[in-house]
């Protein structure tokens, strides 16, 4: 809504911020003035938009755009003040204020400039998000920073493990307990096939994977011959055996620290029903549930499951100019990233089937098989990320979990409703 008040407009820095002030008419009111981010000069900034309140009989409104992590503490503070606050989208700032003919790049007319954005535009006020949620979206997403840390380490792994034993991958999988643990503690080949290490690595070999005995004999033969060709193909260099301890120790922390946000994630997951209606969508299970949730927040925010697709930015871009129609049109990519990944992946796992040939979710299979008929598997793929998204606003809106129905079943069900409210 375009305001009728006057608005505070906060040019976000690290350490401090600058903060105008403008008139319900978008005139200036205050001189751009600059306050710390500390306890004192948040106060301050409180003192001087409370001179703007009391010139005009109205509470401002902030303004501010949206700078990663500093701007969130700014946000959270004024919204505990009961102001309305707009977090807004540096794309659409930017382009507002680069429309002016002249070049002036600074703070203060930045802050000034922000300050005017709601009187020609319309924006949806930020409100302070659910306790719950909140948790549940700084959990996942450091779940996701974590198992990319792994993914990364686990590849350096592998690196030094090829330069002295090319053939060790083809035995264990280098990011396995089983592997984890032997090189911690026997990271050369020639350690493989010592005599006093025998029994050691056997027992690993036999109780680690628990595959049983006959497993862990096979294995180990494997090894050994993997430790002979090492001798003739592998480097023998004892920064390797060093580089080696190294990554398996910061992998294996990883893992512990990953199972300790699990068990959080899961804990808080079990507070939540949001939770247990995403699982219900096949497709979606214990680890794409509560990412999903935690970055679509509170499903109250939408009215309509087209503004969760603009609010996820998935939904493709439009070229048109003239006569011209661009139908080689790319997805925005504008939104969380966390969430198109879990929607990529919950996409990925609903069009395929199952290991006895049926489909994971029948409705989103043959919608896909339609779909690939005319668009790249990419561009289909991307449709069903949208179509999931809709299925997922439906079951969160309605606080009912999902049911499996065909087209056609969905069309009579709908023409019933239509009887019912005629």
């Amino acid at each position: 809504m375009l305001v009728n008040r006057p608005a505070i407009g906060i040019d976000v820095a690290k350490n401090f911020c600058f903060y105008a002030a403008v008139s319900p008419t978008c005139t200036t009111f205050l001189k751009p003035f600059r306050a710390l981010n500390t306890k004192q000069g948040l106060l301050f900034a409180l003192g001087q938009i409370k001179k703007v309140e009391e010139a005009f009989n109205s509470k401002p409104v902030i303004v501010l755009e949206s700078t990663g992590h500093y701007s969130q503490r700014i946000v959270h503070f004024f919204l505990k003040q009961g102001f309305e606050v707009y977090h807004i989208n540096p794309l659409i700032s930017h382009s507002i204020k680069n429309s002016v003919v002249r070049k002036v790049k600074t703070d203060r007319v930045d802050a000034l400039e922000l300050a005017k954005l709601v009187f020609v535009q319309a924006f949806r006020p930020t409100t302070m998000p659910k306790e719950q949620l909140t948790n549940l979206k700084v959990l996942t997403r450091t779940r996701g920073h974590l198992v990319e840390q792994r993914a990364k380490s686990v590849n350096q792994l592998q690196c030094a493990i090829e330069q002295i034993a090319p053939l060790f991958p083809s035995v264990l999988n280098p990011g396995s307990l089983t592997a984890l643990t032997l090189v911690s503690k026997f990271p050369t080949p020639c350690e493989w096939i010592e005599k006093a290490n025998n029994k050691v690595i056997m027992n690993m070999l036999e109780t680690l994977p628990r595959q049983g005995k006959t497993y862990g004999q096979q294995k180990y033969a494997a090894l050994v011959a993997c430790a002979e060709d090492a001798q003739v193909t592998g480097i023998s260099l004892a920064a390797y055996a060093s580089t080696i301890r190294c990554f398996a120790s910061v992998v294996q922390s990883l893992d512990v620290q990953i199972k300790v946000i699990d068990d959080q994630i899961k804990a808080l997951s079990e507070q939540l029903p949001e939770v247990a209606l995403l699982r219900s969508i096949p497709g979606i299970g214990d680890t794409l549930a509560p990412i999903i949730l935690g970055e679509i927040g509170d499903i109250e925010r939408f009215i309509k499951a087209k503004q969760l697709v603009a609010f996820s930015r998935i939904d493709p871009s439009v070229k048109q100019s003239g006569n011209f129609i661009g139908t080689k049109n790319k997805v925005t990519k504008r939104g969380s990233p966390f969430l198109r990944h879990a929607l990529y992946i919950a996409a990925t796992t609903s069009v395929r089937k199952e290991s006895k040939g049926s489909q994971v979710n029948s409705v989103i299979y043959e919608y896909y098989q339609r779909k690939i008929e005319t668009k790249t598997k990419k561009q289909a793929l991307a449709a069903v990320m949208n179509k999931l998204l809709r299925i997922i606003f439906s079951v969160l809106k309605n606080k009912q979990a999902f049911r499996l129905i065909s087209p056609n079943q969905q069309v009579e069900m709908y023409q019933q409703h239509l009887k019912k409210t005629a």
